[in-house]
């Protein structure tokens, strides 16, 4: 149990991190988005399906602006900014989708749940983040385990 959240717990960084002040987009120009249904192959019902997306922005002085968001009640939206000097291209963005337990493959009882955003100068990695789009479960049960 206790490898399961750490393992959908994102790292730590020293990029900006929003929670709730989520910073517009309005002038930023969107460079990146991915989205990924870990659940589409195994709902019988449309509203049922969870999607989840990153999207990753530039604004005008460079700085970058990683946002993620789902419909899923479990994921709390979460944006990271990196200050930058030069312009990204979408060849410099990789997006690695994989399950809590790591496999790119996922399965019915193991479905995809973390992102693992990097972006790159020149094939070197400048930034790479893990967000986990349980983000809230993981909340609810440490607090369910604080108040034990």
């Amino acid at each position: 149990m206790f490898l399961l959240i750490f393992s959908l717990a994102g790292c730590g960084s020293k990029d900006t991190e929003k929670d709730n002040d989520t910073i517009s987009t309005q002038n930023m120009n969107l460079i990146c988005e991915e989205t990924v249904s870990p659940n589409k192959e195994y709902v019988t019902v449309d509203e049922d399906i969870v999607n989840f997306t990153v999207e990753i922005y530039q604004n005008k002085n460079n700085k970058i602006l990683v946002n993620s968001k789902s419909n899923s009640e479990f994921f709390k939206p979460l944006q990271y900014e990196l200050e930058y000097d030069k312009e990204i291209t979408k060849s410099d963005i990789d997006i690695e989708w994989t399950t809590a337990m790591g496999n790119p493959n996922p399965t019915k009882d193991d479905q995809l749940g973390i992102a693992y955003v990097s972006i790159s100068e020149d094939g070197k990695v400048f930034s790479k983040r893990k967000i986990s789009f349980a983000n809230k479960a993981i909340e609810i049960i440490e607090d369910t385990l604080n108040k034990k």
